[in-house]
């Protein structure tokens, strides 16, 4: 899977928690945007963890700042 098959994904599963109008980039901050707290993060992420069969560490949320770093993350490790 590319690194923008990827991120379409993303995008879509924000636009579904967010609205189908809400902009999103590769710079688009993960908490304060996407998620406006690490409640809304976790679930974020559990959400990514089922749509990319991955298990997401604590250690790897942390370094999370833009959607583009989730992109890369979910590149390098998708099996």
């Amino acid at each position: 899977m590319t690194k923008e098959a990827i991120f379409e994904k993303i995008v879509a599963t924000v636009k579904e928690q967010k609205g189908a109008d809400f902009s999103v980039d590769l710079d688009t901050l993960l908490e304060n945007s996407v998620a406006q707290d690490s409640v809304e993060v976790m679930e974020f992420v559990l959400t990514l963890e089922d749509e990319f069969g991955l298990d997401i560490p604590d250690a790897a949320i942390e370094t999370f700042v833009t959607l583009s770093d989730v992109v890369d993350y979910v590149f390098e490790n998708k099996n």
